[in-house]
């Protein structure tokens, strides 16, 4: 289970996740390093950095986001 996840402002597609914001802003600039290899258009899309609280009784359905920072 992660901790962190980045998602695309835009589409609010999930572009990455981690354990650590470290590991997710790392990701973040492999996905963005992506658009020279063609894989695909959207590399000057902001990116919002989110910390999943999650439920441990409730499950994933009922995991809280808060927004930690836009890249």
């Amino acid at each position: 289970m992660y901790q962190y996840k980045a998602i695309l402002k835009s589409t609010r597609e999930v572009v990455a996740e981690g354990h650590t914001i470290e590991d997710v802003e790392k990701s973040v600039k492999t996905y963005r390093r992506g658009q020279k290899r063609n894989q695909h258009t959207s590399a000057h899309v902001g990116v919002e950095i989110i910390h999943v609280l999650r439920d441990k009784k409730e499950g994933a359905d009922h995991s809280k986001e808060k927004l930690i920072k836009i890249i």
